[in-house]
């Protein structure tokens, strides 16, 4: 937004805030609602691609047992230094190759897109709802209008989003792979092997989840503040989730304030950091001028 416009807008904020149907209502602002339910959704429509992976993987764990009988055989023999190479490996490699096949029929890159624009679009509507909530409580109306810079983050979420969960398939079968290759050289029991891969479909879980918990909050961090510098807010508060998970120097940031969102803290903005669940209550007497 160029001066002349910014300051056309400022002005029309103003006049508005000045009109008979604004109001001071209360001085406390309602705390903003992290969006939880839409972080927990999202963490289940990207954990259901680590059970697609899973599935893909189906045929290579099936044949495991048989294939680590044969190994076991083959190190019976005298010809040790042949038994590997010749088949259990060949093996392996097509069915991890069978593997990818399928799944990039059922992961499809557009389905992951339309995913990530699903949960950027319902997050910023939550996002729109509580700053709503915050000036109607201060003025007795709503100023929280269209968002120019709105499309630029939400695109660079979808763009992050499509790459991290991609990512996430393709992390598992070569651990997975890296499992099964090793265990079928080294000798080790079907027994053993089973729980070293529920441990990689675990940590498959686990990064899946921990992607949509961080990438819910920075992207509500960013609209929020996106849009309350739209509205001419400059100035904000850090408000944390105020349970045992927060992290010590956002309690301190909690406790100090308000911040410029010119010279920002540190740590940044509120939702930035790594998994922060912190959000930005606007001081909202910058727009009374």
């Amino acid at each position: 937004m160029n001066p002349l416009a910014r300051t056309q807008r400022q002005m029309s904020i103003g006049a508005i805030l000045r009109s008979p149907k604004a109001r001071r209502r209360r001085a406390k602002l309602p705390r903003q609602l992290f969006p939880r339910e839409i972080e927990r959704e999202y963490a289940r429509a990207v954990v259901r691609i680590v059970e697609l992976t899973r599935n893909a993987l189906t045929p290579l764990l099936d044949q495991l047992p048989g294939l680590l009988e044969s190994a076991a055989k083959d190190r019976s023999r005298q010809d040790n230094d042949q038994r590997y190479d010749a088949g259990e490996g060949r093996r392996i490699q097509e069915l991890i190759e069978q593997a990818q096949k399928r799944l990039a029929e059922s992961v499809k890159p557009v389905e992951i897109e339309r995913l990530a624009k699903e949960f950027a679009e319902k997050t910023q509507t939550w996002q729109r709802i509580q700053l709503r909530r915050q000036t109607h409580a201060a003025f007795g109306i709503d100023i929280v209008n269209a968002d120019p810079r709105l499309g630029a983050i939400i695109n660079g979420f979808v763009m992050e989003n499509v790459a991290l969960i991609k990512d996430v398939p393709r992390k598992i079968v070569n651990d997975v792979e890296g499992v099964v290759n090793r265990s079928i050289t080294s000798g080790k029991l079907h027994g053993d092997i089973a729980k070293d891969l529920n441990k990689q479909f675990g940590f498959g879980e686990v990064r899946a989840k921990r992607i949509a918990r961080d990438q819910v909050g920075k992207l509500y961090g960013q609209v929020n503040a996106s849009r309350q510098k739209a509205l001419g807010v400059t100035q904000f508060w850090w408000r944390t989730s105020n349970d045992e998970r927060v992290r010590d120097e956002h309690v301190d940031l909690g406790n100090g304030g308000p911040y410029s969102y010119e010279n920002p803290p540190s740590e940044g903005l509120p939702g930035e950091p790594i998994n922060c669940r912190c959000y930005a209550e606007p001081v909202l007497s910058d727009l009374l001028g």
